[in-house]
């Protein structure tokens, strides 16, 4: 009994005397500026394709050669994203980056009981909405994986008529008078996304600007934007006219008339 007793207590160190693994620390800093076509960006990364919210990948072979696998996926500012990237033989090492290849978001394990990661956050604004989501064995060894990206916008700015439109206070810790065209029905959304979390408040300027822009429906992406009036394409034979604000007037062009003309302010 006593040399059974001895073996079991043996039999559990390695587990116990197991090191935590090492946090990943890596930089995409080198990919900015580099044509994903070069041989300096794919040496490092392969982009295997783009996703949506909502959609999972085929399951990918990983080789340490290239040392990263990336898929695209185009996200808006404030968009919820939520990503798992999953592996039945593998450790995944995972990563949201925005264009510039600056991380948003990182996660080796999700919990003690995977090896999978999970990442979830909040969009910052960019001059872009390419990101990407890359991800590594952790010990670079030959496996596969899966990833999974779900989330979407925070408010809705979809629109198929300019009444669909509405402008608010594009809000913060420090509303300064510039407004955002959302959905009409999406304003508490909006808010919501937009409220200011930094406590204690910030010092905000005095300083407002009078927005005079107008919320109307691009009929190009059916996605709401604001427009100044001068720029507003009115009337003309079209299958949605945009009208003037109170206070201007549609001027068409006397010898083409079915063609859209511009809002003029009255004097």
């Amino acid at each position: 009994m006593k040399l059974l007793s001895s073996l079991l207590v043996f039999a559990l160190i390695p587990a116990c005397a197991q090191e935590p693994k090492t946090p990943a620390t890596d930089d995409f800093s080198e990919l900015s500026g580099l044509d994903e076509k070069s041989d300096a960006f794919s040496y490092q990364m392969k982009t295997l394709g783009t996703l949506t919210y909502g959609h999972t990948s085929a399951s990918k072979a990983y080789s340490k050669t290239p040392r990263y696998r990336a898929f695209k996926f185009d996200g808006a500012l404030d968009d919820k994203v939520d990503v798992w990237v999953r592996s039945d033989d593998g450790d995944a090492v995972a990563w949201i980056l925005d264009k510039s290849y600056k991380v948003l978001a990182s996660n080796d394990d999700a919990n003690d009981s995977t090896l999978d990661a999970h990442m979830t956050v909040t969009l910052p604004a960019s001059t872009s909405t390419t990101h990407y989501i890359v991800y590594r064995d952790y010990g670079l060894s030959s496996s596969h994986f899966t990833v999974e990206l779900a989330g979407g916008p925070a408010y809705s700015t979809s629109c198929h008529a300019d009444s669909d439109c509405v402008a608010v206070s594009r809000g913060g810790c420090c509303p300064n008078g510039i407004n955002v065209a959302v959905s009409s029905g999406a304003e508490a959304d909006y808010a919501a996304a937009s409220a200011c979390t930094i406590t204690p408040h910030p010092v905000c300027p005095f300083a407002v600007i009078l927005d005079r822009r107008i919320a109307q429906c691009n009929f190009g992406t059916n996605q709401c934007e604001m427009v100044a009036a001068e720029d507003i394409r009115c009337g003309g034979f079209t299958a949605h006219p945009h009208q003037c604000p109170s206070g201007y007037t549609c001027q068409l062009t006397v010898s083409t008339p079915d063609i859209p003309g511009k809002c003029v302010q009255h004097n």
